[in-house]
């Protein structure tokens, strides 16, 4: 647009026809001699008018009709000046809006000058001919400098179809209900952070409901959980940490919310909302499905590190969302940090600055980020791709998240240095047991590798037979070595010897036998899927422990509450030994002051619940208190 569309109208720039036959608008100044037109006065102000005409005028509406009224004569000359009936084309009137509202120059010009020119405007595009140019025109004129520091040029809102809006054609969506439908909110981030504002982009409820459940809805639900365990803890900011020392997800978290305020910082501050809004909602996304789900039960245990963690995290992107989307910040911010001595609003607050920018060094820069920091942000890298490639392996092989397994084989750039505490987070994600490296796929995966016909032959033509025959008598481990590290494959025909690459060779991987294999790339997940009976049992338990939730949540229990628990299972005894083995940590994981099989005697004040598959009935009442 600036040296394109813009700059061409500014290349070819012709004279501004000032003027318009319109009745509303501005008056053109000008009175014209009617005895001779070409004797013209430009006037200034009221009180030059004023003096022309012989009366004070400064009362006057400078309107028409009123205006059209004032004549005058000039000594020595015939004939009476009069106001020619064209007024000023209005957009003289916007151009001029940066000075002209203060009464500038004539009135209150330090106070213009302060705040001229403007540091960022924005319009649609349509407006490239129209307002940005006059606002550049007056202000270059009068001040011989442009209005305007910034231009956002705004690209048109369509219907969901991609077309126009327009009544013609009923696509037209009203903004009041739009608002009313799914919040003011959800439709500021689409248009601040939903696509490039310079792009055409389409609305619709579709988009809308989108935005408000993957970044509004994440963030509440982050929010509440927050709150929750902090009541059913009696836990408060004041508290700090206390004695609970940070973890390395802790200290994660924190870095990533410090890294963020870095990014939203610079974008807004190019004015580009768009990679702001995207960095935002990444890292909702990070501390919903990543911090807080990983930290779940130390939520539940009322861990201090955690609570505040989380608390902090929630306080940095709370003030960052706030010029985005005010109304749901300002509701969390009332909920949660108003009432901790907090500024009782949060556009009252002062703009988070990144721990980084306050650490200064001697010389008076800015420190960098820890060697530590760094390489702790790169290991939490490493293990959540681990963790989704053995989702994926999960997925494919079709056995249960729930169902623990022995153990997974993990390979991937950067493992070796991935700390333990990690590591233990990629076996508590993946649900296994044992955690070990993959040293050599060879002994997870079956690898085949063909000829690929049609490319040979082009290559080879009648001797593609005796080149194929040649690349199945090799290694095919080997052979996807060498192509996994785009090196040739070497085959001999007799005293000759070719070089085949990846496009000449189909290779196949599958999993042996009992095992589930995902890759991307160098990183592999490899799980066992042989079930013993102990993890069979251990599976169950997980079944249990599901069942009891849903029972707990459907008897309106609060999730600090304990509770007495009784179970009987029928058919088969397997998952009676479950609970049986595993009594004490199914006790602790749901809240269970005690844990006894056979139904209650008295069956009143307890909540019932089953699970057809097990053949498992239960029966829970809240514990008394002490």
């Amino acid at each position: 647009i600036k040296h394109g569309r813009y700059g061409d109208w500014l290349e070819n720039n012709i004279d501004w026809a000032l003027s318009r036959d319109r009745y509303w608008g501005t008056p053109l100044p000008i009175w014209r001699n009617d005895t001779d037109p070409t004797r013209i006065v430009c006037v200034a102000s009221l009180t030059e008018l004023g003096k022309l005409a012989g009366q004070d005028l400064s009362a006057l509406d400078p309107h028409r009709p009123f205006v059209d009224d004032v004549t005058f004569t000039r000594p020595g000359e015939d004939g009476v000046y009069r106001r020619v009936p064209q007024v000023i084309d209005a957009w003289f009137d916007s151009g001029s809006m940066p000075f002209a509202q203060f009464g500038a120059p004539h009135r209150q010009a330090e106070r213009a000058t302060a705040s001229y020119p403007a540091d960022f405007i924005c319009e649609a595009i349509d407006q490239t001919r129209g307002w940005f140019y006059t606002l550049m025109a007056i202000g270059t004129l009068v001040f011989d400098r442009s209005s305007y520091r910034t231009v956002l040029c705004l690209g048109h809102i369509l219907a969901e179809d991609g077309r126009k809006m327009s009544k013609h054609l009923g696509n037209i969506l009203e903004p009041m209900p739009l608002m009313d439908r799914h919040g003011a909110d959800a439709l500021r981030w689409f248009m601040l952070a939903g696509g490039s504002p310079w792009s055409a982009r389409r609305i619709g409820h579709k988009t809308l409901d989108e935005i408000a459940a993957k970044v509004l809805r994440t963030y509440w639900s982050v929010a509440s959980f927050q709150s929750l365990y902090a009541r059913a803890n009696d836990w408060a900011p004041a508290d700090g940490a206390g004695s609970s020392p940070l973890r390395l997800l802790d200290r994660w978290a924190l870095d990533e919310a410090d890294r963020v305020r870095v990014e939203v910082d610079s974008a807004l501050g190019d004015f580009d909302t768009a990679r702001a809004g995207a960095t935002l909602a990444a890292h909702l996304d990070d501390l919903s499905n990543w911090y807080v789900r990983r930290s779940r039960r130390r939520f539940w245990a009322g861990d201090p590190a955690a609570l505040q963690t989380l608390h902090e995290c929630l306080r940095s992107v709370t003030l960052l969302m706030a010029p985005l989307v005010p109304f749901v910040t300002e509701a969390v911010w009332r909920a949660l940090f108003a009432t901790t001595g907090e500024v009782e609003s949060v556009h009252l607050a002062t703009w988070p600055v990144a721990e980084s920018a306050r650490q200064q060094t001697g010389d008076g820069h800015s420190a960098a980020r820890s060697d530590a920091d760094t390489a702790l942000s790169a290991a939490v890298v490493v293990v959540r791709r681990l963790v989704e490639l053995g989702r994926a392996a999960r997925a494919e092989s079709g056995v249960r998240t729930r169902q623990p397994l022995a153990r997974a084989l993990v390979s991937a750039p950067g493992w070796d240095a991935v700390p333990e505490e990690l590591r233990r987070e990629v076996a508590e994600e993946l649900n296994v047991v044992a955690l070990e490296s993959l040293h050599d796929a060879d002994e997870v995966v079956t690898v085949t590798v063909k000829a690929n016909f049609r490319s040979l032959g082009r290559r080879f033509g009648p001797r593609t037979k005796e080149v194929a025959a040649a690349l199945t008598a090799l290694d095919p481990a080997a052979v996807a070595r060498d192509l996994h590290a785009d090196r040739p494959v070497a085959v001999v025909l007799g005293e000759e010897a070719f070089e085949l690459n990846a496009e000449d060779i189909v290779v196949n991987q599958s999993p042996s036998v009992g095992w589930t294999v995902a890759s991307d790339g160098a990183d592999t997940v490899a799980l066992d899927l042989e079930l013993t009976p102990d993890l069979r049992r251990r599976g169950l338990a997980r079944e249990v422990v599901r069942t009891v939730q849903e029972a707990r949540k459907n008897a309106g229990l609060d999730v600090s509450d304990r509770i007495e628990l009784r179970w009987l299972v029928g058919g088969s005894p397997e998952p009676a030994e479950a609970i049986t083995q595993h009594a004490d940590e199914m006790a602790a994981e749901v809240l269970a002051t005690s844990l006894e099989q056979g139904a209650p005697p008295d069956a009143d004040g307890w909540s019932r619940a089953a699970d057809a598959d097990l053949g498992l009935h239960l029966w829970l009442r809240r514990a008394p208190v002490g």
